[in-house]
């Protein structure tokens, strides 16, 4: 796939989530989990950063995992609006 991108396969590993769960079995609120659901909780709750794509499932970048922080932005340069001086006071 690509190097900035973890595979299926890795974020199963990552997660240890392979395949879906019915949760609450045997109750009145029984529901099954998808995979993506449960890799989505988990992540979450270890806080690892991550986005879901349009399909509903998990994308995690190598940076994310590797602990690589990516690179800051330099700010840009922006001209100061004409009439706005930030030390002088108004004058009437």
């Amino acid at each position: 796939m690509s190097e900035v991108f973890l595979t299926e396969a890795q974020v199963d590993e990552l997660t240890g989530i392979r395949r879906g769960k019915t949760l609450e079995a045997g109750t009145a609120y029984a529901r099954k989990a998808s995979k993506y659901e449960r890799q989505e909780a988990y992540l979450k709750e270890q806080e690892i950063v991550f986005f879901m794509n349009q399909r509903g499932r998990p994308i995690v970048t190598r940076a994310a995992v590797e602990g690589r922080s990516e690179e800051v932005k330099a700010k840009s340069w922006q001209p100061k609006l004409a009439g706005q001086v930030k030390d002088e006071p108004n004058r009437v």
